[in-house]
């Protein structure tokens, strides 16, 4: 049990690695470093916050009285070292904020999302999915590696954010187009998925590896085959967001998954996903270079709903109905909740500070601007070139 535990963990820090390197990858040159340093950051105010309000909520079946006692006692206690696994959740749902947010959002206000996420959301939604005492779980809820309880919350909250903070600088057009600005490395991009594949298969575990890995094989060349036909040629992007929706989706029904299963997940939300990207950014307008809003969200629903049908674990037709119900009910609250504290958060940041940088700093980029870095400075430029802008 500590060991599985001590992968899951394992896991979930090198899912976040991997999500830093392929935001890195996925922004432009200027504003690599901010990118890793948000991951970085929000990395350690979730496990900061967890331990600190979240364990407890958790822990105590989702009432906010019984914190004030492991406050005091932080982590000694048995109910909270019960609560412990959840972390590894926390780690990869405040993950896909950072990249959402990418290239204009301001750094502190940035990381309140993240800090909401693993202090209220999160530990509330895993009370009520908690087996043996969450109401969700006695619903016969199926989420084994939190579909609508990690993915599904973060991503509704990053959504909030995005329509928040607004587009990056020229990315949408007034005849309704959308602007393509492409990241800086498409191989360190690709090189954080790997990473990412990697820690989702120790996140998973043993029982989980067989149907994470058929599916995200599946998702993969479904969006292969969806950009062959659509765009005549592959598209690296598209392949990359379906093979990681594929993984979401099949995290709902996790090793309860038929391997005939697994593949029509993976290769469903393999087409879903890319699609919905497009959508999100042709449609709606809402700009997210991460790609993680689809990624996370039809990728969490899509399996939420699927698994109750595509499992091996319960033949009864009646306990797979129940099943969906659940799944349903648990997407309509976890993202009630999520939308709701992230609209109370930002409507109080947009009264208090300003939510995206200044023209001028989204020109010369977040690195220097917020940070006073350049991610590559044999190659940064020596004088900034926005002077004209900063006099407006």
């Amino acid at each position: 049990m500590q060991l599985m535990l001590l992968l899951s963990i394992v896991g979930a820090i090198a899912m976040r690695a991997g999500f830093a390197i392929q935001a890195a990858g996925m922004v432009r040159s200027k504003n690599s470093a901010a990118a890793i340093c948000r991951h970085l950051c929000d990395l350690c105010i979730a496990i900061l916050g967890f331990w600190a309000v979240g364990m407890a909520i958790m822990a105590g079946g989702g009432s906010f009285f019984w914190m004030a006692p492991e406050l005091i006692m932080g982590w000694e206690t048995n109910a909270t070292n019960a609560a412990f696994p959840l972390v590894a959740g926390v780690l990869i749902a405040t993950a896909i904020v950072p990249g959402v947010l990418a290239e204009r959002a301001r750094f502190w206000p940035a990381l309140w999302t993240g800090l909401a996420l693993s202090t209220i959301v999160i530990p509330v939604i895993g009370a009520w999915a908690a087996g043996g005492t969450g109401f969700l779980a006695n619903l016969k809820l199926l989420d084994l590696l939190g579909a609508t309880t990690i993915h599904w919350p973060g991503a509704v909250a990053a959504t909030v954010a995005a329509l928040f903070v607004g587009a990056r600088t020229g990315k949408f057009n007034r005849d309704g187009s959308s602007t393509a600005i492409p990241g800086q490395s498409v191989p360190l991009a690709g090189a954080g998925l790997f990473i990412l594949l990697f820690g989702w298969m120790m996140w998973g575990g043993l029982g989980a590896l067989r149907p994470l890995l058929l599916a995200g094989a599946a998702g993969g060349m479904a969006s292969l085959i969806l950009s062959q036909v659509r765009y005549y040629k592959p598209d690296l992007h598209l392949i990359s967001a379906g093979l990681l929706g594929a993984l979401v989706a099949a995290s709902a029904g996790g090793a309860t998954l038929s391997s005939v299963g697994a593949v029509i997940t993976g290769g469903v939300a393999g087409v879903l996903v890319p699609m919905a990207i497009l959508i999100i950014d042709v449609r709606f307008r809402i700009d997210d270079p991460s790609g993680g809003i689809a990624i996370h969200g039809i990728g969490a629903a899509w399996g939420a709903l699927s698994a109750p049908f595509l499992n091996v674990a319960s033949f009864d037709f009646v306990d797979r109905l129940k099943s969906l119900g659940a799944n349903s009910l648990a997407l309509v609250l976890a993202g009630a909740l999520s939308a709701g504290v992230s609209f109370a958060l930002w409507t109080v940041l947009k009264k208090t500070t300003p939510l995206k940088v200044k023209e001028h700093d989204e020109f010369d980029g977040l690195d220097l601007a917020e940070h006073d870095i350049g991610a590559y400075p044999d190659f940064q430029q020596n004088t900034i070139k926005s002077y004209h802008l900063r006099e407006v």
